[in-house]
């Protein structure tokens, strides 16, 4: 059973922001817990609007979650991210595939800072956040306690089962950042795969998730984006790839978020099936997507995006 130890130097600096948060232990998984916002953070949400579940984490995570959070803003009555589910890569008893994915480049110091501030991106804006399994009954009845109608995925180190996948009326997706239209990238290693077959350019991928990786209905894709560095070279530098690899996000988040939004306020039901993702970005977005990667130092922590983000949700 899960008794927080492993939680403690997440919570001790959640806590030291605001120490009316709440920790509840999640009962039947082995790690994780639930993180309540306190009542004065962000108290004027007003919990209507298509019900929105988040699950994610890392810097693609924030993004994603920083992006729903600006539509919510400008939309109240028609958008609610009513939860979070995260990974906890700090607790060494997370079975999140650690070692095999982004976590893996970097130390526990930065995996604390990672984590602490995704959840604190959520808590904010009063949104609660779970760190713990997602194959129990307890997540199951925080699920069905949510009851979003679409769940959106960005980095996440667990598998879903059935019960989930088939839970959100208006579908669950995935970001992946690969071409898996073409059959590149898929797993938890897509960078590796850029590398290993010397690609210049790639693409950001949303699918409708199954109990296969990686292997759902794809729904649309970014235009190509220049992976190359100035000179032509490709970088052996997975978080430089990763860097270059998140200009897509917002574009095609709002554009996701207003599909599904306008199909439930039609009155349509279901899954969106296909979305043109590339009429969405004008010609001199299509043009930076294509420049070569600048810089050889990569984002080792979460921006500040509260001056550069654009929305059309």
């Amino acid at each position: 059973m899960n008794d927080l130890i492993n939680e403690k130097p997440l919570n001790d600096l959640l806590l030291s922001d605001d120490n009316e948060r709440r920790i509840l232990a999640a009962p039947g998984s082995r790690w994780g817990e639930l993180i309540l916002p306190a009542r004065d953070e962000n108290p004027h949400k007003s919990h209507r609007g298509m019900k929105i579940l988040a699950v994610t984490s890392y810097l693609y995570g924030y993004l994603l979650l920083e992006v729903l959070k600006e539509c919510e803003r400008r939309y109240p009555d028609r958008l609610n991210i009513v939860g979070m589910v995260t990974d906890d890569p700090v607790n060494t008893e997370a079975k999140i595939s650690a070692k095999k994915r982004i976590w893996r480049l970097y130390n526990s110091s930065q995996q604390l800072n990672l984590e602490k501030h995704m959840i604190e991106s959520a808590l904010s804006f009063g949104v609660p956040c779970y760190t713990g399994e997602i194959k129990t009954s307890f997540f199951m009845k925080l699920l069905k306690h949510w009851n979003p109608e679409a769940i959106l995925v960005f980095v996440f180190g667990q598998f879903f089962n059935k019960e989930i996948i088939e839970y959100a009326p208006y579908g669950i997706y995935n970001f992946h950042p690969a071409d898996l239209a073409n059959h590149y990238g898929a797993g938890p290693q897509p960078f590796e795969d850029m590398i290993a077959r010397r690609a210049a350019t790639s693409r950001l991928t949303i699918h409708h998730i199954t109990e296969d990786v990686d292997a759902g209905h794809i729904v649309g894709q970014s235009p190509p984006v220049n992976i190359r560095m100035k000179d032509g070279t490709l970088t052996n530098d997975v978080l430089l790839l990763e860097d270059k690899m998140t200009g897509p996000v917002e574009n095609m988040t709002a554009k996701l978020i207003s599909e599904l939004i306008t199909k439930k306020e039609s009155g349509s039901m279901g899954k969106t099936g296909t979305i043109d993702f590339e009429q969405s970005f004008s010609d001199d977005e299509k043009v930076y997507l294509m420049r070569p990667i600048e810089s050889e130092k990569h984002i080792n922590e979460l921006p500040d995006l509260s001056d550069k983000l654009k929305f059309f949700c």
